[in-house]
């Protein structure tokens, strides 16, 4: 008798091991997803500052574009006067 309760005291130690041993692999596995997380985040934060500026430029160009037809109807300067206006236009909108 004495031994059968020495084989299901074991039983119990190594199953209370193995426990520990998962809640930590489940505490480590948290934090690996918390990370991933946080790296998700940060990146859509980069690829949507990007589109901004990305925007930005394309404005810029847009706005240099059409002061440019625009202020060639008064001749090259005008042409030059309405790139830059339309550029620095584009930039702030």
């Amino acid at each position: 008798m004495a031994g059968t309760y020495g084989m299901g005291g074991g039983l119990a130690s190594m199953g209370q091991q193995q426990q520990q041993q998962a809640t930590g692999m489940l505490g480590d596995v948290a934090a690996q997803e918390a990370q991933r997380n946080e790296e998700n985040a940060q990146r859509e934060r980069e690829r949507k500052a990007g589109n901004q500026q990305l925007g930005a430029t394309v404005g810029t160009m847009a706005g240099m574009a059409a002061g440019a037809q625009y202020g060639a109807g008064f001749g090259p300067y005008g042409a030059l006067i309405g790139g830059l206006v339309g550029a620095v236009a584009g930039s702030l909108f």
